[in-house]
C-alpha cells in the first residue's frame, strides 16, 4: 500500500445529545467544526506554523448524523499555493449499536492560510512521489485553480 507523504489529521468523536437537535440528528454546524479544527490541524503540520481558515467550498451533506454515532473526521492536504493549502475533508459515520459499516455523511474542501505575524506566508510545496500522491495534488490542483477563477469574476 502506498504511503501518503502530505499531512493530514483525524478526529474521532461519540456524538451526544448536546450535539443533536430536537429530531435526534446532529447539528450541521457542529460536524463543521470538527470539519474546521481538523482541516486546520492538518494544514497546520503540512505549514508548520499557524493556519486560518479562509474558505470553505462544496460542502455536501451526504447522510444524516445522529446521536449515539461514531463520527470520524479525516483531513487530507492535497495542494499547496504560496500562502494556502487545500485540505479536502471527509466525515465518515459508524452506527457501533446496530454494526454497520463505516458511511460518508459530509465531504468538503477547505482552503488554510499559513499566517506569520498575522500576514500570508510562504508554505513549501508538495513534493509528489507516488500516484496516490499525484491523484490527490491533481484534485487539489483543480480546486486551486476554480477559486482563483472565481475570484478574478
Amino acid at each position: 500500500m502506498e504511503q501518503i507523504n502530505f499531512a493530514q489529521a483525524q478526529t474521532c468523536l461519540l456524538m451526544e445529545p448536546q450535539h443533536s437537535n430536537i429530531l435526534g440528528h446532529v447539528h450541521g454546524g457542529e460536524l463543521m467544526k470538527m470539519m474546521d479544527n481538523t482541516a486546520g490541524i492538518a494544514a497546520a503540520k503540512q505549514a508548520k506554523g499557524m493556519v486560518v481558515t479562509a474558505r470553505v467550498d462544496e460542502i455536501e451533506f451526504h447522510e444524516a448524523v445522529k446521536i449515539g454515532d461514531v463520527v470520524t473526521v479525516q483531513a487530507q492536504v492535497c495542494y499547496v499555493g504560496k500562502s494556502s493549502i487545500q485540505v479536502f475533508v471527509r466525515v465518515f459515520v459508524d452506527n457501533i449499536q446496530d454494526n454497520i459499516p463505516s458511511i460518508m455523511a459530509l465531504s468538503a474542501f477547505y482552503t488554510m492560510v499559513h499566517l506569520v505575524n498575522g500576514k500570508p506566508s510562504k508554505v513549501e510545496p508538495l513534493n509528489v512521489t507516488n500516484p496516490l500522491e499525484q491523484e490527490l495534488f491533481d484534485m487539489g490542483y483543480k480546486k486551486y485553480i476554480e477559486i482563483q477563477q472565481k475570484r478574478q469574476k
